[in-house]
């Protein structure tokens, strides 16, 4: 089981998803547009990053009760970083990148737990 305050490593993370792995296409980020301190968090939105709302809905509402406080946990430990960049410059672009949209919509997720 997840510790739900702990970033999970890529492998347990996918293994503890489940059936949640084959609801949706985990999306391939580019590092290089995240900033830094958000990088132990990548496969994070990667996999809850699904920018379709109702899509998106639909994975949370079929994740187990310890996934989903495991998500709720992490984007809580890094709610400051993602802070700094969604709410930085690239917030006011009418063309945000596919990451910037991935880490809002998991956060989204997030909020919707």
């Amino acid at each position: 089981m997840l510790e739900s305050t702990s970033v999970c490593r890529i492998a347990d993370f996918v293994r503890n998803s489940g059936e949640l792995s084959s609801m949706n296409a985990i999306q391939k980020l580019r590092t290089e547009v995240i900033p830094i301190p958000l990088h132990p968090i990548i496969h994070y939105a990667e996999f809850w990053g699904v920018s379709d709302d109702a899509e998106r809905e639909s994975l949370v509402d079929a994740a187990p009760k310890y996934v989903k406080e495991n998500l709720v946990a992490v984007i809580a430990e890094y709610d400051d970083e993602l802070d700094e960049w969604l709410a930085g410059p690239e917030a006011d672009s009418p063309v945000p990148s596919p990451e910037y949209i991935a880490f809002s919509a998991m956060r989204m997720a997030s909020d919707f737990v």
